[in-house]
C-alpha cells in the first residue's frame, strides 16, 4: 500500500532513491489506500482498501470512476454496473442488465439469452395428429416441425405453407399409387400456416415431428 505525488524533486541521491521507490511502489499497488490520493492525474488508478473497490480517474481528472469490486477472500473480481439477472430482464431486451453474477449465474444468463440446439428432431417426437383436407393449420410450437400425411385423392395433392393464409407457397405431388393415394412430407417453420388440398381428397393418416 503506497501513494505518491509522482513528482521526483531535485534532491540528494539517498532522498531521490527513496522518493523514486515510493513512486514506483504507488504505481505497482494502484495507489492503494483507505482514502484517495491527495494529488490525482487523468486515468490514474486507485484501489480503495476499505471498500475493496478499484477506481480510475476520469479523463478530465474531476471524478473517480468505479471499475469493480474485488473479493479478497474468494480472489474474484466483479465489474461495476452489474445487477443480478431476473428471467424477466433476460427476456426483455429493453431492460436487460448484465448482472453482478457469479460464473454460475452468468452461465444461466447466457443459456436464457441463447436458446439450446433447436435443430429439427432434437427433443422432438413423432405424434399422431388429426388433420382434415382443405383446412388451414398453424404451427404454434415455437419450433420448426415436420408434417407427414397420407391421403386418398383422385387428382394431384397440393400442400401450401406460408407465414399467413394469404401469403404462402404451393407444393404439389403426383399420384402415389395409380391415382388411389398420395403421401407428402413438409417442414413447417414456427408460426407458419399449412393446408392440404386436392380433388376428392381425404387425409387418412397424419403425424408431426414436434
Amino acid at each position: 500500500m503506497s501513494q505518491n505525488d509522482y513528482v521526483i524533486a531535485n534532491q540528494t541521491t539517498p532522498l531521490f532513491r527513496a522518493d523514486l521507490n515510493l513512486a514506483l511502489q504507488a504505481l505497482a499497488s494502484n495507489s492503494s489506500g483507505s482514502s484517495a490520493p491527495s494529488i490525482t492525474y487523468a486515468n490514474m488508478m486507485w484501489y480503495d482498501i476499505t471498500t475493496n473497490i478499484l477506481k480510475m480517474r476520469s479523463e478530465a481528472d474531476d471524478a473517480w470512476i468505479t471499475l469493480g469490486t474485488l473479493d479478497q477472500s474468494l480472489n474474484t473480481f466483479t465489474p461495476a454496473g452489474l445487477t443480478n439477472l431476473s428471467q424477466a430482464q433476460v427476456e426483455d431486451d429493453t431492460s436487460t442488465v448484465f448482472g453482478q453474477v457469479s460464473g454460475q449465474r452468468l452461465a444461466q444468463a447466457v443459456d436464457a439469452l441463447v436458446p439450446p440446439d433447436q435443430s429439427i428432431g432434437v427433443g422432438q417426437t413423432w405424434q399422431a395428429v388429426s388433420r382434415s383436407a382443405n383446412v388451414w393449420y398453424q404451427n404454434t410450437t415455437g419450433r420448426s416441425i415436420v408434417f407427414q400425411m397420407k391421403t386418398s385423392v383422385t387428382g394431384n395433392l397440393e400442400i401450401s405453407v406460408g407465414p399467413s393464409t394469404s401469403v404462402y407457397s404451393v407444393q404439389s405431388w403426383g399420384d402415389g399409387s395409380s391415382g388411389t393415394w398420395n403421401s407428402a412430407t413438409v417442414i413447417i417453420p414456427p408460426n407458419h400456416y399449412y393446408i392440404a388440398t386436392g380433388s376428392g381428397m381425404s387425409i387418412t393418416s397424419a403425424q408431426e415431428l414436434r
